[in-house]
C-alpha cells in the first residue's frame, strides 16, 4: 500500500534497537482510527484491537496493536515538520498540473488546547487551502504573545504557489506580505479593514464615489432559506491611489456589495461592503468568484474539522501531539471528501467504520 511508503519518509525519532512498533504503521493504524470516527489515542488504540484482523491484511504488526501510551508518545515527539510534509507531497502531486488555483489562507483556534483564565494559551494555525480540489496545503503555527501576521509569511515561504492567486482576510493585508507572495511568483487578494484607516478610507471613498464607472459583475444565489445578491466593482485606474504607492504590482481594487435576504423575512434585509487590491489583471466576474471561493476555508475546511471531527473538543495538549493531530484530521478529510459525493461527511466517516472494503477504496485513492 503507498500508504506505508508516503509514511516511510517521515524519520524515526526513536532509539533504534529499542522499539516495538514499526512508526509507519503506527501512523496508518492512527489515520484508519480517525478516518473511522475515532477523537484521542485511546480510542485510536481501541480501534486497532477491534480491527486488528482487517489491518494485518496490509500492515506487518510483528508485536500487535500499540498501546495509547505509544501513539501519545509518537505524536508528542514526532517531528511536525516531516510529518506535515507527507501532507503536503500528497497535495503537491494532485495539483502539479493545474495552473492558476486559488489558495486561500485563514486562521484557526483549537480551543480547547488553551489553558482556562489565559485567553491566548490556546493553540492558533494558520493554514492554506486550495478552494478548487478541497486540498490542505500545509499550516504555520501562530507563535504565542504574537498573531496571525506572524505565521502567514512561514506559511507561504513553505509552499510552492507559482501560478496560484493567494486570498488572505485583513489581518493580511500589508504591503510585506503582499512582497513576499510576488516574489514567490505567486498573485494575491487581500482584504481590507476599517482599522487599516489610510488605505481604507482612501479605497473606500474612491470606489463608493465612481462605481457607476466601474466593471461590474453581479451573481445571485439562493441558499437555505436565502437569497444572496453580490456585485463586484473592479477599478483599473490605481494612479490617484496615494496609499498604494508601496504595494509592489497592486493592479485592481475590488469593492463587494452583499445584500442577504431571507424568503420568509423580506424585511430583514441584511448589507455588507468589502474592499480588496490584487495584482491579478482580471475582471469583476473573475474577482466575484474568488471572494466567494475565499470562504470556503472557512464552510469547508474548519467547519468540517469542527463539526465531523470535533477538533474545538480535543484537549492534546503537550509538545507536538497538537499540530501532528491537527494534520492527521486534515489527511482524513481530504481523503473523505474524495469520496462524498452528495452524502454527508459524517455519514462517509460512519461508512469508512462500518464497511472494510470501503475504507480500503478510501485509503487507495491516495495517490
Amino acid at each position: 500500500m503507498k500508504l506505508k511508503e508516503i509514511f516511510k519518509e517521515v524519520p524515526d525519532f526513536r532509539v533504534k534497537g529499542r522499539t516495538d512498533h514499526i512508526l509507519s504503521e503506527i501512523l496508518v493504524i492512527s489515520l484508519c482510527g480517525v478516518l473511522s470516527g475515532a477523537e484521542d489515542f485511546e480510542e485510536i488504540a481501541e480501534y486497532g484491537r477491534q480491527k486488528e484482523k482487517f489491518l494485518k491484511q496490509f500492515l506487518d504488526l510483528p508485536n500487535g496493536i500499540p498501546s495509547h501510551d505509544t501513539f501519545n508518545r509518537v505524536f508528542r515527539y514526532l517531528n511536525k515538520k516531516s510529518f506535515e510534509s507527507c501532507l503536503l507531497n500528497w497535495s503537491k502531486e494532485i495539483i502539479e498540473e493545474l495552473e492558476h488555483y486559488q489558495v486561500n489562507i485563514d486562521g484557526k483556534v483549537l480551543r480547547a488546547t488553551g489553558k482556562r483564565g489565559k485567553k491566548t494559551a490556546a493553540l492558533c494555525l494558520v493554514s492554506a487551502w486550495v478552494s478548487e480540489h478541497c486540498l490542505s496545503l500545509g499550516q504555520s503555527k501562530v507563535a504565542k504573545k504574537s498573531n496571525e501576521k506572524t505565521a502567514i509569511p512561514d506559511l507561504i515561504k513553505s509552499l510552492d504557489v507559482k501560478g496560484a492567486i493567494i486570498s488572505i482576510d485583513a489581518m493580511g493585508c500589508h504591503s510585506k506580505i503582499a512582497e513576499l507572495i510576488r516574489e514567490n511568483k505567486a498573485d494575491y487578494l487581500l482584504a481590507l479593514k476599517k482599522n487599516q484607516k489610510g488605505i481604507y478610507e482612501e479605497v473606500h471613498d474612491w470606489m463608493i464615489g465612481r462605481k457607476a464607472d466601474f466593471e461590474m459583475d453581479t451573481q445571485v444565489d439562493y441558499v437555505g432559506g436565502r437569497i444572496e445578491k453580490r456585485t463586484t466593482y473592479v477599478c483599473e485606474d490605481l494612479r490617484f491611489i496615494d496609499e498604494l504607492s508601496d504595494w509592489t504590482d497592486c493592479e485592481r481594487l475590488v469593492m463587494v456589495e452583499c445584500e442577504r435576504t431571507f424568503k420568509n423575512e423580506p424585511e430583514k434585509t441584511s448589507t455588507a461592503t468589502r474592499f480588496y487590491v490584487s495584482s491579478k489583471k482580471e475582471g469583476a466576474a473573475y474577482f466575484g468568484l474568488c471572494t466567494r471561493n475565499h470562504w470556503s476555508i472557512e464552510n469547508q475546511l474548519h467547519w468540517y474539522l469542527d463539526v465531523v471531527f470535533h477538533e474545538d473538543l480535543q484537549r492534546v495538549q503537550m509538545d507536538n501531539a497538537p499540530e501532528n493531530m491537527s494534520t492527521l484530521r486534515k489527511m482524513a478529510l481530504q481523503l473523505l471528501l474524495k469520496h462524498k459525493n452528495k452524502d454527508s461527511l459524517k455519514k462517509i466517516r460512519k461508512r469508512a467504520a462500518w464497511n472494510e472494503q470501503f475504507l480500503v477504496k478510501v485509503l487507495k485513492s491516495i495517490i
